[in-house]
C-alpha cells in the first residue's frame, strides 16, 4: 500500500511521529535555501511548497509542508522510520506534537535556535556542522569552565580534521578517530581528576607520541600535493601539526 505523506510517497515503511529537534529544522531549511538562491530568506517559506531531510544516523525523517487546499496549516513533521513489508505501510501520528513552522521561520529571521547535546561527541558535531543556526550547549558533565576549555581544544582538533580530505580516507580516518577518541577519554580523566588544561596539554603530547605515526605520513607524502600543506598548516591541532612534521621528517629521510 502506498501512503502519501505531507506531498511525499512511501512504500515498505512504518512512520513513527517524533518532536522536531533543531537540527531536523536546520536541515530543512539548508534543502530549502540550496533551491532557492534568489528568494529573500524571511520568502523562502511563501515559494516552496514542501522539502523533506533525511537524517540516516538516526534513521528520521522530517518533511516541511507549506498550506496548499489539501491541509489548513503549513508544517513540519520529524518521524522514525522502520522498514516494513509492503502493503503493511503505517502512519503512527502524535496529535500532542507542536508542528508549527515559528522555529523555522526564526532561523529565517536570522536568530539561532538552542540546541542540547547528550555527549561530547554530538557536541562536537553539531559545532562543526551547524553553528552557523545553532546555540549549542555542552553536555552537563562537560558544562563547567574546566570543561569548556578542554572541549575547545578538542573541537579544535576535530575542525581541523574535518577540513582536510586526507583524514576522510582509511588510514588518515583511523588516526582521526583514534586521536579523537583518545583525547575526549583524556579530558574526561583530567576533569574526573581535577586536573587543569595544561595537564589536558601534556597527556595530548603523549598520546601522539606514543602514536605509530608511519601510515600516515606515507599517506601525507602519496598525496605529493603542496595544497594540502598549504591548507593543513600551521593548524591549531596537535594531531595534524603532529602528522605533518611526521611526514617531513620522513620526506628528510628518504632525500638523505
Amino acid at each position: 500500500m502506498t501512503i502519501h505523506l505531507h506531498n511525499f510517497v512511501g512504500i515498505g515503511k512504518y512512520y513513527i511521529q517524533v518532536e522536531n529537534q533543531p537540527h531536523h529544522l536546520t536541515g530543512i531549511l539548508r534543502k530549502i535555501i540550496s533551491k532557492s538562491h534568489n528568494q529573500y530568506k524571511e520568502s523562502l517559506l511563501e515559494v516552496v511548497d514542501s522539502e523533506y531531510f533525511e537524517c540516516e544516523e538516526e534513521g528520521t525523517i522530517t518533511y516541511y509542508q507549506a498550506k496548499n487546499t489539501d491541509t489548513a496549516t503549513s508544517g513540519i513533521w520529524t518521524y522514525l522510520v522502520y522498514d516494513c513489508q509492503e502493503n503493511e505501510e503505517k502512519v503512527f501520528r502524535d496529535l500532542s506534537i507542536d508542528t508549527s513552522t515559528k522555529s523555522l521561520q526564526e532561523l529565517l529571521s536570522g536568530r539561532k535556535l538552542v540546541q542540547k547535546t547528550i555527549d561530547i561527541y554530538e557536541y562536537l558535531k553539531y559545532k562543526f556542522y551547524e553553528s552557523d543556526y545553532l546555540d549549542i550547549c555542552l553536555p552537563c558533565n562537560w558544562d563547567t569552565p574546566q570543561g569548556k576549555e578542554i572541549a575547545n581544544l578538542v573541537l579544535e582538533e576535530f575542525k581541523a580534521f574535518k577540513n582536510l580530505s586526507i583524514f576522510a580516507e582509511d588510514v588518515g580516518k583511523q588516526y582521526m578517530r583514534t586521536v579523537i577518541n583518545k583525547f575526549i577519554q583524556a579530558g574526561w580523566e583530567v576533569q574526573e581528576n581535577g586536573g587543569s588544561l595544561k595537564d589536558f596539554e601534556c597527556i595530548q603530547n603523549e598520546i601522539l607520541k606514543n602514536f605509530k605515526i608511519d601510515c600516515v605520513a606515507n599517506l601525507i607524502l602519496e598525496y605529493n600535493d603542496y595544497r594540502l600543506w598549504q591548507a593543513a598548516l600551521p593548524s591549531k591541532s596537535k594531531a595534524v601539526e603532529y602528522a605533518f612534521n611526521a611526514a617531513l621528517n620522513l620526506l628528510c629521510h628518504i632525500q638523505g
